[in-house]
Formats: structure tokens, sequence, C-alpha cells
């Protein structure tokens, strides 16, 4: 093995792997190769397509040289496998395999990439392969921030031998040094690399009227003309409006700026791109490029039978990707998107439309990258591009050794807010937070390795605690200097003559406004019920009266919505002449019907003269509705006896009529507030302090109470139960566990198994109505399924841990056809059928989380559910659900 410390080897080692790069390294990568000479852990930081993935494989190429071994971590499938033939073509077929949930070869090479849960699972398996490693890379390691699945990333740097030496490339990062810091306590010495520099420059532009221009100086232009006197001839020029997106690439051409990415954030926006270009015989390649992407892509296709091509629609896909013009994003087939990388990477594809998956997966640089927009929806609403992801997505522009520049694209829209989008381009970093979050299988894993003292040691010194213990610091100085603050205000009261005996009286004040603010609240609630009953009562044609707080109107209703009970809404015309939605908080009364009128059918059909009409109408009403209005009465008030005693308590206090005690009640307020500040902060800090270890001894304690740990010779440790549970990697794992000890699901056959454990793990992206099951045996285990779900989110609440994630039983129909042979164009047509939201892409990937699934309980499960297991595995994976690799 090479000695690090000897600089003769070092020096070689290194001439000898840069020998066929034919480019001088640069200085940053230069530092990171003197750190692992130097035999350090390692953390670079830099931007997208830099060069970093050259330090990933100078570590390999130092765990080689030395007899040792190294394994290549990736986030996903896709960039393993990309990875994998890289390294293949660098160190020779026989010293690279490939280790992902689909495929295992040559896993004994001396260099190995993966995806980091193989590693994961790897040790805490106790693998004999980890016991003559040298070196782990774990790329995109910023992936430990990722909500679902960065706690894999914390679980290896913490529990991987400290004698193995730790590799970590990431995006860059605006607190590098903090995870610096971080792994340098957990694992040792660690150099921190940071560079912000890009070999191929990158130039932000706006597309605006056919032209582009800089993003920075669009927007200083746009903020100057915002505040001089040109206010009025710019308020009167036109808003920029929609550009059309063969303008926009034709542009693109015209400035050489192909081939390009084009971000449009929306699957179906994706596709319905490529089929507008089509449509208007758009064209981007010549016809020696379009007969070699016609050639790969039948090549590439052959095994997939014709049927299932026909159902994908694979025509129109040749026929965009002969023209230079491709779609990719996750509902696509995975063999699809491979091929449109492919084709992509080695020039052939011109343009690409693509949702963001494209900018966090596989490396797929390109000269230009364009963003349709700068919003996208994040699940509840459409927001603004983080930095974060504006840094990802246009840091796939710039191709090195090809580009001398890349350009970043954004379209000029009505809403575009260029101030927020100039921030974006000026803050290229990002910070980096942890999702750690302990779950039952680790914890069963940890405690049988480290007993439960040392693992919840362990939990305490992850980043997630780590980075809270540093915010911990400074909330406790926050802490510190509100309390000097409410010990100097009592100090004030106490000198102006404040005592306990105000103490008493303020305390009967507050006692008072307590009792009258939750009785204005009943009243409001009160009122707000009584308007909902009313308004859930009216009809189209009713005429009512619209109580306002000043002045009283009739309507007519219109329409009535009563999709949300809980907040009817009335579609109304009032007698103003303004037609629109009123909701409850619009009524200062419930509405109370005078009349009836006729209403035009459809909205469209009330025209001006009809309203006319109705507005005449509801003027004779208006005589009626004031006497209604008069005659109903003021408006109820709730009473509470409680209210005239602690008035009478205030009012007979000996310093109720002090004539100081105006003065002393502001101080006392100023002082309780302060002491309320304090309280509530100091309970935040106890909070969050130890807060991971604390609810790592929940979970360990509701680990002992279903059995999965117990005391044995003084030591907490995993039972049969646990070593199975230990077994499971999965979102579910505790719920797939308990399913397996009580049985639920032995007697199921393959396809029954598979659907199963889909309404488990594989949900679809919308709800949908699912018709039951015709097998006995499979509603029965459903049903079951059903009931331990219920059994288990009890358990947790009980010990104040968060519920599993519910079941879902929307694909189980699906997967269960899949195993049972059925077609993937049946499969597609029949889950449109039932409503169910499935692409080609959703329907894999779905399959491929139930293969996951299912290839762990073929080997923690009894030998007869484990047989039906491994069997589904087989029947899963075929076709389009396969992973071909080349």
């Amino acid at each position: 093995m090479t000695t690090p410390s000897d600089p003769h080897d070092s020096g070689t080692l290194l001439e000898s792997f840069l020998h066929t790069e034919g480019f001088d390294p640069d200085p940053f990568q230069l530092e990171s190769f003197t750190a692992l000479d130097a035999g350090r852990n390692l953390l670079v930081s830099a931007p997208t397509g830099s060069g970093k993935t050259l330090i990933g494989e100078y570590a390999a190429h130092r765990a080689l040289s030395g007899g040792g071994r190294c394994f290549y971590t990736t986030p996903v499938k896709a960039l393993s496998n990309q990875k994998f033939r890289q390294f293949r073509h660098r160190f020779g077929p026989e010293n690279v395999g490939l280790l992902t949930g689909d495929h295992s070869i040559d896993a004994d090479a001396p260099v190995v990439v993966m995806t980091t849960e193989v590693l994961r699972n790897m040790i805490y398996s106790g693998s004999s392969a980890l016991h003559d490693l040298d070196c782990v890379v774990m790329d995109e390691i910023h992936y430990l921030g990722d909500r679902s699945r960065g706690v894999v990333w914390e679980e290896i740097i913490l529990t991987l031998d400290p004698a193995v030496r730790l590799v970590g490339l990431s995006a860059t990062l605006s607190n590098t040094e903090e995870l610096g810091d971080w792994i340098t306590e957990i694992r040792g010495d660690t150099a921190v690399v940071l560079s912000d520099h890009r070999p191929v420059p990158l130039a932000h532009m706006l597309y605006t009227d056919g032209d582009l221009v800089p993003i920075r100086a669009a927007a200083d232009q746009r903020r100057r003309n915002r505040g001089g006197y040109h206010d009025e001839r710019v308020a009167a020029r036109p808003r920029a409006h929609w550009a059309r997106r063969q303008d926009v690439i034709e542009k693109l051409d015209d400035e050489h700026l192909l081939p390009a990415i084009y971000f449009v954030f929306s699957r179906a926006g994706c596709d319905g791109a490529v089929s507008q270009m089509r449509r208007a015989r758009l064209r981007l390649t010549t016809g020696e490029e379009s007969r070699r992407i016609a050639s790969h892509v039948d090549a590439a296709c052959a095994q997939v039978p014709r049927h299932d091509l026909d159902a994908l629609d694979f025509s129109a896909f040749r026929a965009g990707l002969v023209s230079g013009i491709a779609a990719h994003h996750a509902g696509m087939l995975p063999l699809f998107r491979t091929i449109v990388e492919e084709l992509f990477s080695a020039g052939l594809i011109k343009v690409v439309f693509a949702t963001e998956t494209l900018a966090l997966g596989i490396h797929m640089p390109a000269r230009a990258v364009v963003l349709e927009k700068t919003t996208k929806f994040n699940g509840d609403t459409h927001a603004m591009l983080t930095s974060a992801e504006y840094s990802q997505i246009t840091g796939r522009a710039g191709r090195r050794g090809i580009d001398t520049k890349g350009t970043a694209v954004v379209l000029d829209q009505p809403d575009l807010d260029l101030d927020a989008l100039s921030a974006l381009v000026d803050t290229p970093r990002f910070p980096l937070r942890s999702a750690f979050t302990p779950d039952y299988s680790m914890a069963v894993n940890l405690v049988e390795q480290l007993g439960v003292a040392e693992a919840t040691s362990l939990i305490g010194r992850s980043f997630a605690q780590f980075q809270t213990d540093r915010t911990l610091v400074s909330r406790s100085r926050a802490v510190e200097r509100r309390m000097d603050e409410r010990d100097r205000m009592r100090a004030d009261l106490e000198a102006a003559g404040g005592d306990s005996q105000l103490d008493e009286y303020m305390s009967l004040r507050a006692d008072l406004t307590r009792l009258e603010r939750s009785t204005e609240k009943a009243t409001r609630d009160d009122r707000l019920e009584s308007v909902r009953a009313a308004m859930l009562k009216q009809t189209a044609g009713s005429v009512i009266t619209v109580g306002r707080k000043r002045f009283g109107m009739v309507a007519t209703v219109l329409q009535v919505r009563t999709d949300i009970p809980a907040d009817p809404a009335l579609l109304c015309l009032t007698d103003t002449g303004w037609t629109g939605w009123l909701r409850q908080q619009d009524f200062a009364a419930p509405p109370v019907p005078v009349g009836r009128v006729d209403v035009p059918r459809g909205r469209r059909k009330l025209d001006g003269r009809a309203k006319r009409a109705l507005v005449q109408r509801m003027e004779g009403l208006r005589g009626k509705a004031r006497g209604r209005m008069k005659n109903a009465g003021g408006k109820p008030v709730r009473k509470d006896p409680r209210i005239a005693s602690a008035r009478r308590a205030v009012r007979q206090h000996p310093l109720h009529e002090d004539p100081r005690i105006d003065k002393l009640a502001r101080l006392h307020e100023r002082w309780a507030r302060a002491a309320t500040d304090v309280t509530a902060l100091t309970a935040e800090v106890e909070s969050d302090s130890d807060s991971l270890a604390r609810r790592f001894r929940r979970i360990v304690g509701l680990l002992e109470h279903l059995g999965y740990l117990e005391e044995r010779d003084g030591a907490i440790r995993a039972t049969d139960a646990g070593r199975l549970l230990a077994g499971v990697h999965t979102e579910q794992d505790l719920f797939v566990a308990e399913c397996l000890r009580r049985g639920v699901w032995v007697g199921l056959d393959p396809a029954g198994l598979a659907a199963v454990i889909a309404t488990v793990v594989a949900h679809p992206r919308s709800d949908s109505a699912v018709r039951e099951p015709s097998d006995e045996t499979l509603r029965a285990a459903l049903t079951e399924t059903e009931l331990v779900a219920a059994d288990v989110a009890a358990i947790e609440k009980k010990h104040q841990l968060p519920s599993t994630p519910d079941l879902d039983a929307g694909l189980s129909p699906v997967l269960h056809h899949w195993v049972s042979g059925g077609a993937l164009s049946s499969i597609l047509a029949a889950s449109w059928q039932e409503g169910v939201e499935l692409t080609a892409g959703d329907f894999v990937r779905s399959a491929r989380l139930v293969v996951d699934v299912l290839a762990q309980v073929g080997q923690v499960a009894e030998p007869e559910l484990a047989r039906t297991a491994r069997s589904a595995v087989g029947s899963l994976r075929r076709g389009v659900v396969l992973d071909h690799m080349a």
C-alpha cells in the first residue's frame, strides 16, 4: 500500500494520474490532491461543472495504486450507472464494480460505485467488504439536507470506521466551514477546500422583446426608471409578454447557444413543448445527425416489446429525437430518459425541455439553460426559486473543454420580479441544513452495535444537533439579555412603589381581561356560525339582506358554493350593481331573505340588461329589507357571570383608587412582558437542547414496548423481531416489520403480496377511488394491514412520536396486474379509466420501490413468505421495469 506521507510516491502517483488529462488542474484541485496525499479527510465545495469528480477519481486512483479499495457513492442510480461507465473507461473494466438496487456487477472490484443506501446497509450488516476499505467518496454530499433521504448520508458519516478516509464533494454552500467543523469533530482531521471559480464563466441573461440583455443591467435600468421622472412614460410602456418557445430557440440558435436545456417545471409542459415544436416543424439536426439518432434509439429500444412501445407513443418520442428535440422528466420511462441523456451528451439532441429533476440528477451539461419561469409549485403555492435551486439549475450551463462560457437565460414575463432575480444571481451559495432524524431500523442497528448509551451519544453528535447546539449559544445569550432587562424593569418597578400587593392587583386585572376576551371570541364565533347556517339555506334567486357594520344592502344570490361547508360562499349581485363572492366574514348579521327573483341560467347570460332589471327589482325590496334587518334585533352577545365577579374584585382592591396606579400598571405590564418572553425563550432552548437524543430514547422505549428490544444480562439488546426490523430500510420500517411479525401477509400469492406492499410504499400523485379486490385473501390482507397501521399510529402517539405515513391503495391494482403478467398498455389504460394519474415513469418508479421492499422481505421474512417475495420480485422486474444496463 502506498504510504501517504511519502512525497516521492505521492508525486509519482499524481503524475501518473494526470498524464492523461491534457490540462492543468485548477488550484482547488491541487489543494485537494495535497490533502489526500497527506492522508486527511476532505470536504470540497465548488460550483457545478468545475471538476470535483477529478478529485474523487484521484482518491480512487490512490486506493487502487496502493492495493486498497475505494467506494464511490452517488445519490441516484442513474448517476451511479454514469460514473460506473466513466470509471471503467478510466481504470479498466476489471477494476470497477457497481452496486445498486438493480445491479450487482463485480462487487469485489477495488473500486465500486454504489448508491448511498447500499453503503449504509453494508455498514449495518457488518459486511466483510468493508474490512480492506481505504476510502469513501460521497458525491453530492449536500444531499445530506434532503428531507426524505438526507439521514442516510449522516448515518454513514457517523458510523463508518474512523480509519476509512472520507471525501465529500459538494455544490457551493454558504456554510461549508460549519459542515467541515462537524466532520472534523466526528472523523478527525479534515481539509476544507472552497472554490467559487467556474472554469467556464456563466453569463446571466434576460430574454426580453426578442433580445438577450444581462440580468443585472436590466434590473438596474428598471430600478432607475422607477425612481426618475420617466415614471409616467415607463408606466405607459406595454408590459412584457410571454415569449414564444420557438422564438427563444431560434434566438439561441442564432447566438450559437445550442445545445440547451429548457426548464419548464411541469411534466405536461415538457411534453407539450415537444409537441408544439413538432407542430411548428422545427428541425435542429442535420441529415447525418438524424440517422445517428435513429440508429441509437432503435438499438436501445430493441428489447422492449412492440406493444409496450405503442403504449408509450414511441413513434412520437422518436420523431422528436430525430428533430433534435426531447423532453426529460420523472414521468418518462427511465429507458427513454437514458436515451435522451446519452444523445444529449453526444451533442445530437439540441434542446431538452426538462423539469428540475434534471438539475439535481445526472451530469448533463449544456451550452445554455433557459428558465421559462422563476417560480414553481412547491406543493402549497407557486414560490420563487431559492438560491440553491437557481444555482443548481444554471450550473448546468457551460461545458468544460468545449465552451468558453455558459449562458443562463431567464424569460421576461409580466410578473417577473427583476430585483429578486438579481438577488438570486448575486447569491450562488446556499446554506445546508441537516434533515437528520432517528428512525426505528436505525435505532435497532445502533443499539445492537453500540448499546443504548453510546448510540444515544452518537445521535447527539449528528450534524442536526451540531447545528442546533450552535444556535443554542446565541439563543441562550438572547435569553440572558432578556433576563437582565426583566430584572432591571423589576428594580424600577419596586423603586416606584411596586410590591406584592401590586402583583396581586395586576393579576386580578389580567384575569378580567382574559375573561372579557374569551367572551368576545365566543360571541364572534356564535355570529359566524349563525351567518354560516343562514348562508347554507340560500339558493339561486334568493334576495337577501347583507348587513354591514355601518349600512345594509340588498343582494340577489346568483350561485351558492357549499363544497367546503365550513366556508360557504354566495355569488351575489347587490343593489349597487356590484357582483362578486361574499363569504361569512362579509356579513355583520345573518342574511335574511326578503324575496325571490328569477335569475338567468349561467353567469354569462347575466348581461348588463339583466343586471339592471335585477337591480331595479331589488330597489323595490329595500324598504322591506330595512324592516327585516331592524326586526332582527341586535347582535347576540354571550354573557359570562364570572366577568361581573372579576370586575367587582378589581374595584374592591385597595390599589384600585391609588393615584399612582396608572404609572405602576404601565411599569408592571412592561416587566410582565419581559418575564413572559424569558419563560417562552427558555422553554424553546430547553426543548431544542438534546432534542434528537430525547427522540431517540422515545424510539427505544417504543421498541422495548413492542418487543424489538429487551434487556439481557444488564444490557438492552435486539430480539429476533428486532433483527428482522434491522433488515428493513424504508420510511415505513416499523409498520412493515409489524406486518411480518403478525403474519398478515402470509398466504398471499406474489401478485397479492406486491399489491399489498404497494399500499405501503407506492402512492399515486393524486387521490383516487379504488375498488375492493375480488380476491378474498388479498381483501382480508388489506383489511388486516389497515388494522396494523392503526395500531402502530396509536402506539407512536402514546410514545410522543410522529406517525408513520398513511396507507394508499391507489396503485395496488396496477402492481397486482403487472405481476400477474399484464401488459403496460392495459395497465396505463386501466389506471386512466380508474382516475389514477399514472405515467409510464411513475409506474416504473413505483414498481421499483415495491421491488426494493419485496427484496428486503425476501431476506428477513419466514421461508414461505420470503419465497413468495422473491417470486414477486422476479415477476415485477420485466419489460420496462427492468433497468437495462449497458
